[in-house]
């Protein structure tokens, strides 16, 4: 049974060099907060426009899937979840960096 994940791959958030960055590679890494957090939005803007499409075909008749409309929803709210747990984790680093003394 083939699975269908939230997001492609949770992996393409990150830039392939800046996974496997060691501190002498660092520099590598050519993404930042702003394309994760930007990528995390999409999947979940996508996620509620596939949930609001199945909410709208249940509600017109046009489908009788519960079950898939269920899970919508579920993608939808786990993507919702994930875009609010990385801006946390950004303001949270924004926040430790500010507290730091020069």
């Amino acid at each position: 049974m083939a699975m269908n994940p939230l997001t492609p791959n949770i992996m393409n958030l990150f830039n392939a060099d800046a996974v496997s960055a060691t501190p002498r590679d660092a520099q590598s890494f050519t993404g930042g907060f702003d394309s994760i957090f930007s990528e995390s939005l999409a999947a979940a803007g996508i996620a509620e426009t596939t949930d609001r499409a199945s909410t709208l075909q249940l509600m017109m008749g046009e489908a009788d899937d519960l079950s898939g409309l269920m899970i919508d929803i579920q993608k939808a709210e786990l993507s919702l979840q994930l875009s609010l747990q990385i801006r946390n984790k950004i303001l949270d680093a924004y926040n430790e960096v500010m507290r730091m003394n020069v």
